[in-house]
């Protein structure tokens, strides 16, 4: 049998090769000269000239007037120094919850540059209304900004996504209105290059990328406000499973002291509720308070309060044990609008947790707020732009 003969690489390919190296290390790096490149890629000198004036061409890149070191006099011609620009184009970032539908616009490094915060609603029932709301969202945080420059728009849904964007489990009446093939009708109704994927996630690419699982391995991002939803990260990368359910928290329903994947959020509610409405409940707090307003009535000394995050903390503590035995994580970072208030909660929360696992994970609030899935989303519009982006064909290149 004759050998299989190897294919040499095209000089385009080998020219894309290039572009790329040089690309991905020009997008978060300040201006640099050739001679920076060259350290940085391996490639020649003029390889590395050709490459950015392509780049140049193609609108990544832009050359920067030289400046001289200190004011003082050299000799010879001034190196050339180039820049990525982050405005070559644009993302989309958006948060599609159950009652709200935020979206926030930003450059191709993720500096902000236009938001919109939905109102809030008694949740979604039909497929056609919720398309249109993200849709509505997305042109809003887009005011006066040039949407022909938007390169990607990621999509969080509070449903199990897959690879391709889809939620393919059946049966399941809330994530298909949840996920109402969004990605597939964003782009045929409005023309949006929509990438979707689950909340959980993207709430875990921010803690990776702006919050506090940055340079760690293992982490779990716990979204724990209406619902639970986890976004697990595993030796530095997102896991996801065969179909996107990976981090689905459907399993506590049959966990014993916890019951179902309610959040933080509803169960802070729902005990207040049941705690006011006993006989002779005394309490700061009012009627129907929210979650926010049990963490500080219980961090006031309130007694009825104190005695519901006691309630939350030991629910809490089976969840995260749980979890933790199922992946060994090294921290769970418990996200969402409820982080930003449930201080209260991690002390107990911490003491409960030592008597269910060996050695627990550590348990911290994130510091991202309500912006942690769409921060998420605008990570994964980036990643998607810079692994495309020697297939795109910015707006200021189109004829």
């Amino acid at each position: 049998m004759e050998p299989e003969r190897m294919t040499a690489p095209s000089s385009r390919m080998v020219r894309e090769a290039s572009a790329r190296l040089v690309l991905d290390h020009m997008w978060q790096a300040p201006p640099v000269t050739g001679t920076d490149l060259m350290a940085a890629t391996g490639l020649s000198r003029a390889t590395v000239h050709d490459v950015c004036e392509e780049l140049i061409a193609r609108g990544w890149v832009r050359e920067v007037a030289n400046q001289r070191e200190h004011g003082g006099y050299q000799k010879g011609r001034p190196a050339r120094r180039y820049a990525f620009d982050p405005l070559a184009g644009l993302v989309v970032g958006v948060d599609a919850g159950q009652h709200r539908v935020d979206a926030i616009v930003t450059d191709l490094r993720g500096a902000e540059l236009g938001r919109h915060h939905g109102p809030p609603r008694g949740g979604f029932t039909d497929a056609d209304e919720r398309v249109a709301a993200v849709g509505d969202a997305v042109t809003a945080a887009l005011a006066g900004l040039p949407a022909e420059r938007v390169l990607a728009v990621t999509v969080g849904v509070p449903a199990p996504v897959d690879a391709g964007g889809r939620t393919t489990f059946r049966g399941n009446p809330y994530w298909e209105v949840m996920n109402p093939d969004l990605g597939e009708r964003l782009r045929a109704h409005h023309g949006l290059p929509a990438v979707v994927e689950n909340d959980a996630n993207l709430a875990a690419l921010a803690e990776g990328w702006r919050g506090h699982g940055r340079g760690v391995r293992h982490f779990v991002a716990l979204l724990a406000g209406e619902r639970l939803g986890a976004g697990i990260v595993e030796d530095g990368r997102l896991v996801r499973g065969a179909r996107g359910g990976a981090g689905e928290m459907r399993f506590l329903g049959l966990v014993g002291g916890v019951g179902s994947a309610d959040g933080i959020a509803r169960i802070a509610r729902d005990r207040a509720r049941e705690a006011l409405a006993a006989p002779g409940a005394r309490s700061v707090l009012a009627d129907d308070p929210d979650a926010a307003a049990v963490f500080a009535a219980a961090a006031a000394g309130d007694a009825l309060a104190a005695g519901v995050v006691d309630r939350i903390a030991e629910r809490m503590a089976r969840v995260i044990a749980t979890l933790a035995s199922l992946v060994d994580t090294e921290r769970v970072i418990i996200a969402g609008r409820v982080a930003a208030s449930c201080g209260p909660l991690l002390a107990t929360l911490e003491e409960r947790l030592a008597h269910h696992g060996d050695p627990p994970p550590r348990v911290l609030a994130s510091a991202l707020g309500g912006d942690a899935v769409m921060l998420g989303a605008v990570k994964r519009s980036i990643d998607h732009v810079r692994d495309h982006a020697l297939h795109l064909v910015l707006a200021a290149q189109k004829p």
